[in-house]
């Protein structure tokens, strides 16, 4: 079985920071979003996964290269002008051949078990089946609803179906294909999967179903969920991660002050008395100067901050700060 990432996308929610980066490479506890995914589809043995480009893509390509350290082949495509979530889907159609596939949004950390999803599909009979999980927030996600076998009914209120008896879930991020949606999809270039597709599918009586996704879950489309995945990390891994076979890599002095969970990058300085945690995420070669408290933040590589500087719920890079929710202001004392 193969696999498709949708990296392509310009993370504009997540601007200012996505002018530095491309979204997928944007460090989640000093790791790329992507690479999760990566280590996630080889977990669950795909070998071949595809990855479409648009904003930034050089830097995407030039990260992963060809796939090999991850254990993997990946394949690129190259979208000069944007052609949506199906679109790139569908430009793909010759590397998928003939067998269902799994797509999945570069965007997203879950902790799925991805045989299961596809034994589930097959055992359905689906033409497409959504990775689906409880929806915490209509208003934000929209609301898909299936019935008891997990067919899906409504979808996105696109087809006022009665929602009697049905349950309601939202989407994570995840499907399986049958390569016979290809024949099923727009005759247009440029189109959204998700909003132009699978309302039309359901409609046609094509069987599209849900399966149900209860574990870890989240999407870092803006400067808050983004730090929040980066906290809810630390908080799995609880103390002090140090750099990864890197020892003596990280120095502190001995009047600082590191309160757990913490996250640090290689070559990183915590000088003087600066206090740090919990809950902060410190890239390779950041430093920190004599007298800054920082707690709730993610520092990428290379950032620096002054003495004295107070940070509260902040990522930082070496070139600007941006505030993880609207007019957020430090309130460490």
């Amino acid at each position: 079985m193969k696999a498709m990432i949708l990296a392509a996308g310009l993370g504009e929610r997540l601007r200012p920071l996505t002018n530095e980066l491309p979204k997928p490479l944007i460090p989640v506890a000093n790791r790329p979003i992507i690479e999760y995914n990566l280590r996630l589809l080889k977990k669950h043995g795909i070998q071949e996964v595809a990855v479409n480009l648009h904003h930034l893509g050089e830097k995407i390509q030039d990260h992963l290269g060809d796939g090999g350290r991850f254990g993997l082949r990946i394949t690129y495509s190259r979208e000069p002008r944007l052609l949506g979530t199906g679109g790139g889907i569908r430009r793909l159609q010759a590397f998928f051949g003939h067998e269902a596939f799994i797509v999945i949004n570069a965007d997203i950390l879950i902790d799925i078990d991805l045989m299961d999803l596809v034994v589930f599909h097959r055992a359905q009979g689906a033409m497409a089946t959504m990775a689906l999980r409880p929806n915490q927030d209509a208003v934000r996600y929209g609301t898909i609803h299936t019935d008891d076998r997990g067919r899906i009914r409504e979808f996105l209120g696109k087809l006022r179906a009665r929602t009697d008896g049905l349950h309601p879930w939202m989407f994570t991020g995840v499907h399986v294909m049958e390569p016979g949606v290809f024949e099923r999809m727009p005759e247009r270039e440029t189109f959204c999967i998700n909003r132009d597709v699978y309302a039309q599918w359901i409609r046609a009586g094509h069987p599209c179903f849900g399966y149900i996704h209860r574990g870890y879950w989240r999407d870092l489309g803006t400067p808050a969920d983004y730090l929040q995945a980066n906290l809810d990390l630390l908080e799995r891994d609880r103390g002090f991660s140090p750099p990864e076979d890197l020892e003596g890599a990280f120095e502190q002095s001995p009047e600082a002050l590191l309160t757990p969970p913490c996250k640090f990058g290689a070559g990183c300085v915590v000088a003087g008395d600066a206090t740090v945690g919990p809950g902060v995420v410190l890239g390779a070669g950041c430093h920190i100067s004599a007298g800054a408290r920082i707690a709730r933040s993610v520092l990428w590589p290379g950032a620096r901050v002054q003495a004295g500087e107070v940070l509260e719920e902040m990522i930082v890079t070496r070139f600007q700060r941006v505030p993880a929710a609207p007019q957020s202001t430090p309130t460490l004392s």
